[in-house]
């Protein structure tokens, strides 16, 4: 089972933008989450320029993040 983590500074912004972010993260995850190894781990940390993403660009960079370091066997 691959598990998540997200962390959201305050620096990034209200409890409503940073609970936004997160919600984002974790529902492109769940739909790409057979992009990822199995047992694995991790924590996606939120920056400042993320307070004004889509669900399209958050989506678009996970996919990207999965090319980069999973190779599809």
């Amino acid at each position: 089972m691959t598990r998540l983590g997200i962390t959201v500074s305050r620096k990034v912004g209200t409890a409503v933008t940073r609970n936004r972010l997160k919600r984002l993260v974790r529902e492109a995850f769940r739909r790409r989450k057979t992009l990822f190894p199995r047992g694995l781990d991790l924590v996606f940390i939120a920056k400042k320029q993320a307070v004004d993403a889509t669900y399209d660009q958050v989506s678009g960079e996970i996919e990207k993040l999965c090319a980069r370091y999973f190779a599809r066997s």
